[in-house]
């Protein structure tokens, strides 16, 4: 099978997430999209996070009526810090039968050069680009770099949806309906 990687912490998962995984399920790509969920984004603060099995929780009800969703938590078993490169080489040593692909946002991919091994990455493995809204592209051409034009441009992220929540403010359009209870009811999500 052919799989799309979605990587995050989903610190919430919102519609943002959700949006662009069903764009990229829906365009014939691939069979199918994981949810690649790490216990700690290496940088990002930790203090920053919901325990990981609060946010496999969100996550899993927030999917759990769409098929060609599936979650990940290989990186849950793998030594800590936890490296895009090593999960990437990880899921293709124990999934041999499977062809994997990147999928980020121009936000992560402004910061590419930084992450660990990204020639590795670059070099193995297509990475698919979506926009998000007030990140440019830095265009370059590389065989495996896939800028997506047609993909929504999706302004939300986990961050706006907990500084919001921490300011009182209405975020039920902003995450699905399945968790919003959960997470109006877990008033410790951190701001970050």
């Amino acid at each position: 099978m052919k799989i799309g990687i979605l990587a995050g912490s989903f610190n919430p998962v919102h519609i943002g997430h959700l949006l662009i995984a069903n764009h990229f399920a829906e365009c014939g790509l691939y069979d199918k999209i994981w949810f690649l969920i790490t216990p700690q984004n290496p940088l990002k603060n930790k203090n920053d996070l919901m325990s990981k099995e609060l946010r496999l929780k969100l996550l899993k009800k927030s999917i759990q009526n769409c098929n060609k969703f599936e979650i990940c938590t290989i990186e849950w078993d793998m030594p800590s810090p936890f490296y895009t490169v090593n999960t990437l080489l990880k899921l293709r040593m124990d999934y041999p039968q499977n062809s994997f692909e990147l999928i980020i946002g121009s936000d992560n991919f402004a910061f590419f050069h930084s992450w660990k091994d990204h020639r590795t990455i670059l070099e193995n493995f297509k990475i698919f680009i979506y926009p998000r809204s007030d990140y440019g592209v830095v265009y370059f051409t590389h065989p495996n770099i896939f800028f997506c034009k047609n993909v929504p441009k999706i302004g939300i992220s986990s961050t706006f949806v907990r500084e919001s929540l921490a300011n009182g403010k209405d975020i039920s359009l902003y995450i699905p309906k399945l968790i919003h209870k959960n997470v109006i009811n877990n008033k410790f999500v951190a701001i970050g």
